[in-house]
């Protein structure tokens, strides 16, 4: 483990807190008995009021950043388990494109909340609330396959790579099971699991220590101990 292999294992642990930290300090407005599109036109103008507003959205940037650095450096450690790997990778990648055009949907809304319908910002905040369920299948997809690429090539202790693929098993099935849900209610808890897990594992590679080869080379039968 180099310092540059670190900040690739600890990314993954940084998209997990910038995220929480940036949604944080957005906060949740209060409901009051408005329609739906109206309150997701004050709920934006609340947002832009908010002092923190931009470095919450600066924090949930970098958090993608570090998702995708995440991403490729957990290609690297598995990429020996072959079309495992491969799978792994192509669901973290699907997974980030999604949350981006999902971002987009959001940034639309709060750029034009002033000269935008209540009936267009609903639209385009339910197209949001659908990409996080979609969410769903690419991020089952990179644990499941990531846990099992971890498994064939070791990477992972048996508990984390086991647990991993149940994980990411539960998603896919939660998404299939539920059809066509009305909320996001079903798409919450499948995903902080997902994100229990690559806080985990990320920090179990993060902290890694580096196991020292010397005295194990100089006992080799190619270097003999002469006394």
């Amino acid at each position: 483990m180099t310092a540059v292999d670190r900040v690739g294992a600890f990314s993954g642990a940084a998209y997990v807190l910038l995220a929480n930290i940036g949604s944080a300090l957005v906060g949740e407005g209060s409901a009051r008995g408005e329609s739906p599109g109206q309150l997701i036109l004050d709920e934006q103008q609340r947002i832009a009021e908010n002092p923190w507003a931009r470095v919450a959205f600066a924090m949930l940037i970098l958090a993608q950043l570090a998702l995708i650095m995440f991403v490729g450096y957990l290609y690297t450690r598995l990429r020996n388990a072959g079309w495992l790997a491969a799978t792994a990778l192509v669901g973290g990648i699907a997974a980030i494109m999604a949350y981006l055009v999902s971002l987009t949907m959001v940034i639309a809304v709060f750029v034009l909340r002033e000269d935008m319908s209540p009936e267009l910002a609903r639209a385009l905040m339910d197209v949001d609330g659908a990409g996080h369920l979609v969410q769903l299948l690419p991020l089952g997809v990179f644990a499941l396959f990531a846990s099992a690429a971890a498994l064939v090539t070791g990477a992972l202790g048996r508990v984390l790579s086991w647990a991993g693929m149940a994980i990411g098993t539960t998603s896919i099935a939660v998404l299939a099971a539920t059809g066509l849900p009305a909320n996001e209610d079903f798409f919450v808890w499948p995903f902080l699991l997902v994100v229990l897990w690559m806080a985990v594992i990320s920090l179990r590679w993060g902290f890694a220590r580096n196991h020292p080869r010397v005295r194990a080379a100089a006992l080799s039968p190619a270097n003999p101990v002469t006394n």
